[in-house]
Order: structure tokens, then C-alpha cells, then sequence
């Protein structure tokens, strides 16, 4: 568990962070789907929100709190999987 508090962890969470920026970003420009500022923005929250969904379970996992865990687990869950659809299709509107 060392590892997980390390600074080389976060180092490469970060590298990894950025890398699937800048592969989402020419993905879109591939597709020709037009990014303005708050398709950015509701992609990040998005990325945020379905992180939260990881650490929660993960944290009650953790904790040996594991009707917890499923149960948030499954409504974070299902939540994060129904934006994702929905912001997939916002991402796609405008599309030339």
C-alpha cells in the first residue's frame, strides 16, 4: 500500500491523466466533433464524478463496509453509466 501513497504514484496517475486528454482531443478532431470550452467542462466534471464512484467504493471496501460499498456502488454506478450515455450524445451533437 506504499506504493499507492508514493509521490511516483501520482506522477504516473498524472501522466496518465493527460495522456487520455490529449487522446480524447485528437480522438474528437479525428471525428470532426467540435470541443468548445463547456463540452470540456462537462467532461471533467463527468470524470470527476465517476472517480468519486471509484474511491467510495474502493474507501468502503477498505473499511469492511461491503453492503456499502455494493449498494453505493450500484447507484453511483448506474448514475455514472447513464450520464456517460447522455454526455456521449451531448459530445456527438454538432458533429460535421
Amino acid at each position: 500500500m506504499h506504493f499507492f501513497n508514493s509521490g511516483l504514484f501520482w506522477f504516473l496517475e498524472g501522466i496518465f491523466a493527460c495522456l487520455t486528454m490529449i487522446g480524447l482531443k485528437i480522438w474528437m478532431e479525428d471525428c470532426r466533433i467540435p470541443m468548445p470550452f463547456w463540452k470540456w467542462l462537462l467532461f471533467v466534471i463527468w470524470v470527476f464524478f465517476f472517480g468519486f464512484t471509484i474511491a467510495f467504493v474502493g474507501t468502503n471496501l477498505g473499511e469492511k463496509e461491503q453492503n456499502a460499498a455494493l449498494l453505493g456502488g450500484t447507484i453511483f454506478g448506474l448514475i455514472s453509466i447513464i450520464t456517460a450515455v447522455g454526455l456521449w450524445r451531448i459530445l456527438k451533437i454538432g458533429k460535421k
